[in-house]
């Protein structure tokens, strides 16, 4: 028996190691405001009451122990206990995730997924520009990067110091989205697989789909586009998965954009004519770089609710949408009679007359447009309520309707009340007058 016991509590004293180490999130208060700059911060700023913020909760435990071999302290902090630290740093919404760093503060903008935080916050904590220590190094990033940049920086090439300068600069400015390092001359001819396709100057590459391609500074005299724009244009891959956090980045390339409109289930699978569908529009974009790289971007939705709000209507699935960058008009493929799914020619054709301007657009921003997708959105989110919590939502909208029927029934029958009691009065005077005489 007492074997068995201490066993027992050996046990329960395991058990308890593990759930305090494991749970690396560090509960913070408004000395917080005090202890800022000792230190690296990704913090949390949340209110109990918030569902966002329950539903990222446990994916903020993850961050935590993924950054456990960092300098980085993850926390959280209440602001409807804290009022003070919300006011300090400008907390409007719930979640808010700020990188600080001494009087740097930061806010994450992105998907609220354990492995892009967790990338942000090791952006964050370093410099804007890395530099590979070694080829390998440089290798293992173009495994694990879907893109990033690079700048080829050697002493044996020709200097290029306003080239340097504006990258540098550039880096400093999208560090918050994107990786910026720089490597040698061997690494990058080991990658290229010839020394033959550097033309002897400093420059800047971009790696992404499996390749990295140079930035041709004669762009710049042909078609008046500054290295910001091309990194601006060349900072995503060739197709990808679009969502809440990354479609105003994409927004911001002034490329059209292009989306397969799919529905994922519960566990984020597809069926297969919606997979069939992702691949055929990722062929297009894969196999027609040369005809649509300039003027497209290919991605794929797993929720339909931006395409929705952008067409304002219930779109079918799976379809596809081509958004205008600029004027947020969308266009969308013709069907042929009996179709229900775009074909790969019917894509192929829309996309020939956007980038020729003859394709009909609809929608847009006028200020028509903005009235109705405000109204849409407003219908359509009160739709999800009611079909996710029918009873909760009779609530919310029944409780101020109701008070607002009762403010309505005292103020206007209140004086008619009051009429009818002083023509009461009246009529009783006027009996007692009759009687005396």
């Amino acid at each position: 028996m007492p074997l068995l016991k201490l066993c027992s509590i050996f046990l329960i004293v395991l058990f308890l190691i593990g759930t305090i180490s494991s749970n690396r999130v560090l509960e913070l208060s408004d000395r917080f405001l005090d202890v800022r700059s000792n230190g690296i911060w990704l913090v949390m700023f949340y209110a109990p009451w918030c569902g966002h913020c329950k539903n990222l909760e446990p994916i903020w435990n993850q961050v935590a122990q993924s950054l456990v071999d960092t300098d980085i302290r993850v926390g959280r902090i209440d602001c409807t206990r804290f009022t003070s630290v919300a006011t300090e740093f400008s907390v409007s919404g719930f979640p808010t995730i700020l990188f600080v760093k001494g009087h740097k503060t930061v806010e994450y903008r992105g998907d609220r997924e354990r492995n892009d935080i967790v990338e942000f916050a090791r952006r964050m904590d370093g410099p804007a520009i890395r530099y590979f220590g070694n080829c390998d190094q440089f290798k293992n990033v173009v495994k694990d990067k879907k893109v990033f940049f690079v700048f080829l920086d050697d002493s044996r090439l020709q200097d290029k110091t306003q080239l340097k300068d504006n990258y540098t600069r550039i880096a400093e400015e999208f560090q918050t989205v994107m990786n910026f390092y720089s490597t040698s001359l061997e690494c990058m001819a080991d990658h290229l697989g010839s020394a033959n396709e550097i033309t002897g100057k400093k420059a800047v590459f971009v790696c992404k789909d499996g390749s990295c391609f140079q930035y041709d500074e004669e762009l710049v005299e042909s078609q008046n586009i500054s290295l910001r724009e091309w990194v601006n244009k060349e900072r995503f891959p060739a197709f990808i998965k679009v969502s809440p956090g990354n479609f105003h980045q994409l927004m911001k390339t002034g490329k059209d954009i292009v989306i397969a409109v799919l529905e994922e289930n519960q566990i984020g699978g597809l069926t297969l004519k919606m997979s069939e569908f992702r691949d055929v529009v990722e062929a297009i974009a894969l196999n027609n770089k040369n005809l649509y790289h300039d003027y497209f971007t290919f991605g794929w939705l797993g929720q339909p609710d931006i395409a929705n709000n952008i067409a304002m209507e219930t779109l079918p699935i799976p379809s596809l949408i081509v958004v205008n960058s600029s004027t947020y008009q969308y266009y969308m493929p013709k069907l042929e009679e009996g179709e229900k799914v775009p074909s790969p020619q019917s894509i192929l054709e829309l996309l020939d007359q956007v980038k020729n301007n003859s394709a009909q657009a609809f929608g847009g921003e006028t200020f028509l447009y903005r009235v109705y997708r405000t109204y849409y959105g407003a219908k359509t989110s009160l739709f999800g309520m009611w079909r996710g919590n029918p009873v909760l939502t009779t609530v919310l909208l029944g409780l101020p309707l109701g008070l607002f029927s009762i403010i309505c029934y005292t103020t206007c029958c209140t004086d008619i009340l009051e009429a009818g009691d002083e023509e009461d009065e009246s009529e009783t005077v006027d009996e007692r007058h009759q009687k005396r005489e």
